[in-house]
């Protein structure tokens, strides 16, 4: 069959339809069934997301192949009514997720700036010597690093560190993230952030920060819910640590298919030596306005804490 002949959708095409009937377009559908095709022949109609072809298709392609090389939109067995190419839309999502997550890690940065300013009382917490902070390539088996390493605090703010509880203070950050190839929006990540130093007092740094954090997210559409809560998972050894739930307005992308509002889980610890801040998420929960259970992110962290945690 030649591919030169004129369109359907011009003058009438020079040869036969496959039956001995006239060409498929403006004339009547063929006498036998087409073989693999669930419909008669009839004009092709555009489909949403396909757009006009390319070239009109002179008679009837064989069995089994789709025209042009294409994907055949007849409604195969195979592939069941026409369906427009899907618009990426989970990538999309998980865009959306982190951007907006972002805005509370953002936060949490700014936080390490008034270590000191809380209350509370450290003394019964142990000091077990110096430690330092690390953001190593893979974290609780099968968390790989995603971000490199970045100092959140200029020079001069490490300087003034000194000032607000940490002494001879050094900052590390960096996200995790479990990728699934097949749906995007069934991978999940950890946002974790840092400040390592010496610290007097543990539980009045965690303390400052949460207050830090709230008073800070008042324009950033973030609004922190109820007040910290202490937890005490089993494998946290020598540290306070406290987590709380937080909302981010969504409502700009909720026309995606996603929950007005999205909501996080993070929890900070407090040692003698380390701070971290961790805010793990499943992006499926978050594009569905569900937070990770606090109860399981305390767990998480301490386990988090062990990794990344090391003697000075």
């Amino acid at each position: 069959m030649s591919y030169n002949q004129p369109g359907p959708y011009g003058g009438q095409p020079q040869q036969p339809g496959p039956y001995g009937q006239p060409g498929p377009y403006g004339q009547q559908p063929p006498q036998a069934p087409q073989p693999g095709y669930g419909y008669p022949q009839q004009p092709v109609q555009p489909q949403p997301g396909y757009g006009y072809p390319q070239q009109a298709p002179q008679g009837v392609p064989p069995q089994g192949q789709p025209p042009y090389g294409q994907q055949p939109p007849y409604g195969q067995a195979s592939y069941g009514v026409p369906q427009p190419p899907a618009p990426d839309g989970g990538t999309k999502k998980v865009g959306i997720i982190i951007g907006a997550v972002a805005v509370v890690a953002a936060i949490a940065v700014g936080a390490y700036f008034v270590i000191g300013s809380g209350g509370g009382s450290g003394s019964d917490i142990a000091d077990d010597g110096p430690h330092k902070l690390t953001t190593p390539g893979t974290v609780l088996t099968e968390y790989k690093k995603s971000d490199s390493d970045s100092d959140t605090m200029t020079k001069d703010d490490l300087k003034d560190a000194e000032s607000w509880g940490v002494k001879d203070a050094k900052d590390v950050s960096a996200g995790y993230e479990v990728k699934d190839e097949s749906n995007p929006l069934g991978g999940k990540m950890i946002s974790f952030g840092g400040v390592y130093g010496t610290i007097d007092d543990p539980e009045k740094a965690v303390d400052g920060f949460f207050a830090f954090m709230k008073k800070d997210s008042k324009d950033e559409n973030v609004t922190f819910e109820g007040n910290p809560k202490e937890y005490k998972p089993s494998s946290l050894e020598g540290a306070i640590l406290k987590c709380q739930g937080a909302k981010i307005d969504n409502s700009d992308a909720s026309s995606s298919g996603m929950a007005k509002e999205m909501k996080v889980t993070y929890c900070v610890w407090g040692d003698h030596s380390t701070l971290g801040f961790v805010m793990p998420m499943e992006y499926s929960d978050i594009a569905a306005g569900k937070a990770t259970d606090p109860a399981a992110a305390a767990e998480m962290t301490a386990k988090f804490r062990k990794e990344v945690r090391v003697k000075a």
